[in-house]
């Protein structure tokens, strides 16, 4: 198959040399990049912070006092180890399953490090649970300037890893047979009406 992984070729390689060593023919071809918004807080006056993205993590301050500290999933809990920050609840993938493993909340201040414009599923399940949910965005998503259509008109499968990403193509108006792949609720979401499969191929 051909293959199109939507971010830069340094988040994807793992992906990328797995389908890759699978037969398949695969390009990184990023649709968004990142930019710095508002500064990150300080951590330490809150109950916890919640961390949704490798890119919020990217923006985390060195040598802060961290409270208890969630990550959405295993990359972002990875990103977290890697800065030397003590990950203590990992959830299943999306911002809802984040709040539910992160458990009773009620009362607590929680830090939400997010892109702007960010789904709100995360922050309105810990309000749900009587949380007060800070949100700041500490970087903004971009569409990269002239990407090539011609990787994704010829592409049999086309995977986005945030809905940023699927905006983005939307916006490139491709005419393509692909098929598409989100990684995470939010971004399975995003899909709409786009032909979908569950499951990357072997």
């Amino acid at each position: 198959m051909r293959i199109v992984l939507t971010r830069p070729a340094a988040r994807g390689a793992k992906l990328a040399e797995r389908l890759r060593s699978a037969g398949h023919e695969v390009a990184c071809i990023p649709l968004t990049e990142c930019r710095d918004a508002e500064p990150f807080p300080d951590p330490a006056p809150f109950d916890g912070v919640l961390f949704t993205s490798v890119n919020s993590v990217a923006r985390a301050p060195f040598n802060a006092a961290w409270p208890r500290v969630g990550a959405v999933g295993q990359v972002t809990a990875a990103a977290l180890h890697e800065r030397s920050i003590r990950v203590d609840v990992i959830g299943a993938g999306g911002g809802r399953e984040l709040a539910e493993a992160w458990g009773p909340a009620f009362g607590q201040r929680l830090l939400l490090p997010q892109a702007a414009g960010a789904h709100p599923a995360l922050a309105d399940a810990l309000c749900a649970q009587g949380a007060e949910a800070t949100c700041v965005r500490v970087y903004k998503t971009m569409p990269v300037a002239d990407v090539d259509p011609a990787p994704f008109a010829s592409a049999d499968l086309v995977c986005f890893f945030a809905p940023s990403h699927v905006r983005a193509f939307l916006n490139l108006r491709v005419e393509t047979s692909a098929r598409f792949w989100g990684h995470g609720p939010t971004t399975r979401e995003a899909l709409g009406g786009l032909p979908a499969v569950d499951d990357l191929p072997a």
